[in-house]
């Protein structure tokens, strides 16, 4: 008996010693090595679009957090904030439509690659360049199978969502995309990001990665901008191109 109790407190004493499980480090996959592999074809800004990005076009600059065997993509979200009364909003808007941009990083594609894209409002009065999750409010969600082929071809997918911001000065507009709350995820995927410049940062939020709330791509030192295109009604002219002199 007092073997198996010294057995006992020496076990507990180890782990304790030990610490907390180590978070999964980041991956980015194969970044491609042809022309064709580097980017996507680069998405087009419509009469009724909004963007933060100077180019849109799908690259393989993005990250995501892996599964426990490094075969696939634990649960991941990447996220915009818009401020749309920065650039002129109606004093209401609505979503119709989000186009993002994603590869497979040379793991093998998907046929159906299960996507959730998610809005919010979020008070205006939140700092700047942050998303707080118990700031967020839903407004509208949207599943969808993507389709994605293997050979790390950055690709973009746009799906049907719908949400209202019924006061465009009070509140400013989060759109999110996951594979959902604990995924797990096989074969992996990754946001097919660029490095073009943006009005705002992108963010990432994966808590096996130890991103239990959303960051900032450039805080978890993998610099890159998300694409993401907002489609809808109300939505302010001066976000639909965005130039650098």
């Amino acid at each position: 008996m007092r073997s198996t109790a010294f057995s006992i407190i020496a076990t507990a004493v180890a782990a304790a010693l030990a610490g907390p499980a180590a978070a999964a480090t980041w991956t980015r996959g194969a970044a491609g090595t042809t022309p064709s592999d580097v980017s996507g074809a680069p998405i087009a800004l419509g009469a009724a679009s909004i963007s933060q990005q100077t180019d849109n076009t799908p690259g393989t600059e993005g990250v995501s957090c892996p599964n426990d065997d490094e075969t696939g993509t634990s649960e991941s979200a990447f996220y915009r904030r818009f401020y749309l009364a920065e650039h002129g909003a109606a004093p209401s808007a609505s979503v119709s439509a989000v186009t993002i941009a994603v590869r497979d990083g040379g793991s093998g594609g998907s046929d159906a690659l299960p996507i959730t894209v998610n809005l919010y409002t979020i008070p205006a009065s939140t700092p700047e360049d942050t998303i707080p999750l118990a700031a967020l409010t839903p407004i509208g969600t949207a599943t969808m199978p993507l389709s994605v082929p293997a050979g790390n071809a950055p690709t973009s997918f746009t799906i049907p969502v719908t949400g209202t911001i019924a006061d465009t000065t009070a509140s400013n507009l989060v759109v999110e995309w996951t594979n959902g709350a604990g995924a797990d995820t096989v074969p992996s995927f990754y946001p097919a990001n660029n490095l073009a410049a943006e009005t705002h940062p992108s963010f990432i939020r994966a808590p096996g990665c130890g991103a239990t709330a959303p960051v900032t791509f450039a805080s978890i030192d993998f610099l890159s901008s998300l694409i993401m295109v907002v489609e809808g009604s109300g939505l302010p002219v001066s976000l639909q191109q965005y130039t650098v002199d």
